[in-house]
């Protein structure tokens, strides 16, 4: 018995020193990945000490001033670059940023071929967007570009004014639902509004979103209010993390939904498409035979002209287009419609200028919106105040020199459209609504990356000018109709935050009543 027990104490001393020899090699290794992960990063530590910037704590850099609510996103982002010099050095965990809203250092940085890259933040709008060109990679992002462009020339975009105009007519009869019946949101009837225009547009499909239980709108709306989630929450970006939660299994059944139904869209367009074909001579895009076509004919049009985009890459740069196109404008309409019931002085000069162009009763023409001058600048004002993409994220492949600093490769620049659009330097009383700003002489005196609602340099929105058509019209349609109101008092009183795009925290609360 006494030999059992001494071979069993040895062994378990064995087994003890077998341990401890274990948990001493982990603890050394663990050291050593350690030092070694800050030895190679020790090019960033010495770029960020040469910035200023809020304490950073150990690990977890900067990022308390996200921990609470999302309703206050941005105003800690200006919290944060408050009292500082551009660029300002912000840690997220381990994650390096650079905040930047200078115009000659935005002008720099967006025309760099080293800030091409998106953050890889975006990476999470990919579930439901795909690689199109929002989020896509550089070398991907190049091609669609170039090719993709001429579905945006002015002969194609004159052809959508009758879309515009028929649901913009449609909204008008919708919101006589809540005329003269006090405050709501005006946001749900514009984004309808605006998924519709943008299914014609795009697909040549008829989801009547406006009028029905649209299913489509309902998964749309699902998704995009997951990927906001997954973005803004830290951990939400470990996907063995995000993979546990109900969230997730939620995400791909919707994604899998908006997929089939773009899906099965491109596939049948494909096929009356190739069936057409042979019934006609091939049309070319400069011969302005396609003017009517959809978002969707025309990348079938140029894949068969040598482009050769997968038919997964077609539904991609549709989905792409369905989701960039619709809540953009809505958000950026929806302001305007809050600026009308705040200035009623605006509100009427903008309504002169439409019933001049087109009296009481006429749509919408193509001919018509470059006559909309004061409307645009209406609209141009609003989204200073108020830029749908507040903040735009890029990564850093190699060094760039500003004007006062280097940004190093391995970094971000976090590029603050907001806070340019209020820079007092730049913008004299930046809070007052004063659509002259955007007179000819007046935008004359300005840096040209003064005002980027739709970013700047060779990755800017691709659909400016759809976009700017397509709110013109829709306003113009609308306020001819109607008077806006708002419980708003002043620009301050919107108290505002940031889920990728630019919103009210309390909604856009509007009331209307018909003219008479």
């Amino acid at each position: 018995m006494k030999e059992i027990a001494r071979k069993i104490l040895n062994e378990s001393k064995l087994n003890k020193s077998v341990l401890t020899t274990l948990v001493f090699i982990f603890i050394f290794t663990l050291i050593v990945w350690y030092l070694q992960y800050h030895w190679k990063r020790r090019r960033l530590y010495a770029f960020a000490a040469k910035r200023n910037g809020p304490f950073t704590f150990p690990f977890i850099g900067n990022a308390l001033y996200f921990a609470g609510s999302t309703d206050d996103n941005l105003s800690n982002v200006m919290k944060i670059i408050d009292g500082y010099e551009s660029p300002v050095r912000v840690w997220l965990g381990q994650k390096l940023f650079f905040v930047i809203w200078k115009p000659q250092q935005l002008e720099t940085i967006m025309n760099s071929p080293h800030a091409l890259a998106k953050d890889e933040v975006y990476k999470h709008a990919e579930d439901i967007g795909g690689t199109g060109l929002f989020t896509a990679p550089v070398p991907k992002w190049k091609r669609h570009r170039k090719i993709i462009m001429p579905t945006f020339n002015q002969k194609i975009l004159n052809g959508f004014v009758e879309i515009f105009s028929e649901k913009s007519k449609i909204l008008v009869e919708q919101l006589q639902r809540v005329a003269g019946k006090g405050t709501f949101d005006v946001f749900d009837y514009l984004s309808r509004c605006t998924l519709d225009i943008i299914c014609e547009t795009a697909m040549g499909a008829s989801i009547n979103a406006q009028t029905t239980d649209s299913d489509y709108l309902k998964w749309i709306s699902k998704a995009m209010e997951i990927m906001f989630t997954k973005m803004l929450v830290v951990w939400y970006h470990y996907d063995f993390i995000f993979n546990l939660t109900p969230l997730a299994k939620e995400y791909a059944d919707v994604a899998h939904k908006v997929h089939t139904f773009t899906g099965t869209i491109v596939k049948k367009r494909k096929i009356e498409y190739q069936k057409d074909l042979k019934e006609r001579p091939e049309a070319s895009l400069e011969e302005g035979s396609n003017i009517a076509k959809t978002f969707l004919e025309n990348l079938l049009d140029l894949s068969e002209k040598g482009a050769n985009f997968t038919d997964e890459e077609i539904r991609e740069e549709v989905d792409t287009f369905m989701l960039a196109g619709s809540d953009t404008s809505a958000t950026a309409s929806s302001f305007a419609f809050i600026m009308f019931g705040m200035f009623p002085e605006i509100q009427e000069k903008v309504y002169e200028e439409v019933i001049c162009v087109l009296g009481p009763d006429r749509p919408v023409q193509c001919t018509d919106l470059g006559k909309f001058e004061y409307l645009e600048r209406v609209i141009k004002e609003t989204m200073r105040l108020f830029p749908v993409g507040p903040i735009v994220a890029r990564a850093i492949t190699e060094d760039i020199q500003l004007d006062n600093s280097r940004i190093p490769a391995g970094s971000s620049v976090a590029l603050i459209i907001k806070k340019l659009h209020i820079d007092p330097e730049i913008w004299p009383n930046p809070t007052k609504f004063d659509p002259d700003r955007f007179l000819p002489e007046e935008v004359a005196k300005r840096h040209p990356y003064s005002y980027l609602p739709f970013s700047g340099g060779p990755r800017n929105c691709a659909g400016i000018k759809y976009a700017m058509m397509n709110m013109k019209a829709l306003i113009a349609t609308v306020v001819r109709k109607y008077r806006f109101f708002t419980e708003y008092k002043k620009v301050e009183d919107i108290k505002l935050k940031v889920d990728l795009m630019l919103k009210p925290v309390d909604g856009y609360k509007i009331a209307i009543e018909l003219r008479e």
